[in-house]
């Protein structure tokens, strides 16, 4: 009878849930984990299927000893340092395991992208390199979990000096497709930081530079990754106009097996994008190709690590609208968005942007208590561009009204000492 893998097990709930703040990984949370790392360390030649009932067998002792591709991606995703640390015990020689092998080599994103991938993405050579890559990429998969629960002003300095470290040991050992797409991930993960701190002058050199880093990877759909992020970040800094440019560059670059995730969600930049600039006609566009690609069945494929299903796209869709001054329509969209749909940080976008739509029902009071909590999300996670959308949405009422007696004394704390 298997013995429990308790310290697998354990390794895993100690890591909180990328999707539910202060809960446990789930088991469906490290399949997926497993699998786009896996993905991502390879260059895009290896494509599993590791899912829930595959890691109940690690955890239930029934596979004892995985394949080494496994045990890498769980090292670094569960943060140890050996296999022995996560329960893995090599087994005797001459009791092979009982191991699903037909089931941990399909693939879930379909055999005609894994084998154009292949052409993109050359493996590393070298059992060495291969764990050198693992070892890079698994912090980042780490920060990027870190970042829906740590301020930016905390995590960004550890993301720096990561991308300093991974910057030295590609240019210096491992000047590959592969080591290429280490780096460009962590360099769009400090711009992501930046742009959080409102640094956009830095904002804009790590997109820029993980653009240039994805092109040497020969990997499109990274490359389209990088550009549209580049382009979203161009819009909500206030440059629509270059925004469309940077989108319409993503979208030409999307390789045509690319997955309907990736679509679903440049087609939701594009609409907002376009509503920046009160395009009604290309915003609504945009937007039925969103619904359509949400609507086709099929897994992301890395970069795009999480479906962009229905749900998402009604998020952008109320921020689509609300920017074209479709009132009513980002009311529905909005009322419609599920209270768990994301984090607490672009949960908090999301309410001013509420905000502005109750504002402009008249509904002043309402509007002004969601950004007071959205404020409050600002603060606790020093996020300077939650806080400068609340000052602009405060500017945008009349100077004196009672309905934002509450907003003004919230916002008078930010220029307040704390100890």
């Amino acid at each position: 009878m298997p013995q429990p893998n308790e310290r697998l097990r354990a390794a895993r709930e100690r890591v909180e849930s990328p999707s539910a703040p202060g809960e446990p990984m789930t088991r469906q949370e490290l399949a997926d984990a497993t699998n786009a790392h896996i993905f991502r360390v390879s260059g895009g030649t290896q494509v599993t299927a590791v899912d829930p009932n595959h890691v109940g067998k690690w955890e239930r002792g029934v596979i004892r000893w995985p394949a080494a591709r496994y045990r890498a991606a769980l090292r670094a995703i569960l943060d140890a340092d050996t296999d022995r640390d996560l329960g893995f015990a090599r087994p005797p020689r001459g009791k092979p395991q009982d191991v699903d092998r037909k089931t941990f080599l399909k693939t879930a994103l379909g055999a005609s992208v894994g084998a154009t991938l292949t052409g993109y993405a050359p493996a590393v050579a070298g059992g060495d390199s291969a764990d050198v890559l693992a070892a890079m990429s698994g912090p980042t998969a780490h920060y990027r979990h870190m970042e829906q629960a740590v301020s930016s002003e905390r995590l960004a300095p550890a993301v720096d000096a990561h991308l300093a470290l991974a910057t030295d040991i590609v240019s210096g050992q491992l000047r590959s497709a592969t080591g290429f797409s280490v780096l460009a991930e962590i360099s769009g993960l400090a711009a992501w930081l930046a742009a959080d701190r409102a640094n956009n002058a830095v904002a804009r050199r790590r997109y820029a530079e993980a653009i240039h880093l994805a092109e040497r990877t020969h990997h499109p759909l990274l490359v389209s990754y990088m550009t549209a992020s580049l382009g979203h970040f161009a819009v909500e800094s206030g440059d629509p106009r270059e925004g469309v440019i940077l989108l319409d560059r993503a979208a030409a670059q999307l390789d045509p097996s690319g997955p309907p995730s990736a679509r679903a969600w440049l087609a939701s930049l594009h609409a907002v994008a376009h509503a920046a600039l009160r395009d009604r006609a290309s915003t609504y566009a945009a937007l039925r190709s969103a619904e359509q690609a949400a609507n086709r069945p099929g897994e992301p494929v890395w970069p795009w690590v999480f479906t962009f299903d229905q749900a998402k796209v009604v998020r952008y869709q109320a921020s689509a609208l609300a920017r074209l001054g479709d009132l009513r329509g980002a009311a529905v969209a909005f009322d419609a968005i599920p209270a768990t749909l994301s984090a607490p940080k672009p949960r908090a976008l999301m309410r001013i942007e509420h905000a502005h739509v109750l504002a402009g029902h008249g509904r002043i009071d309402d509007g002004c208590a969601l950004a007071v909590e959205a404020l409050r999300i600002g603060r606790e996670y020093s996020s300077e561009r939650i806080t400068s959308r609340v000052r602009q949405f405060r500017a945008s009422l009349p100077a004196r009204t009672d309905a934002a007696r509450n907003l003004d004394e919230a916002l008078m704390t930010l220029y307040e000492a704390h100890t």
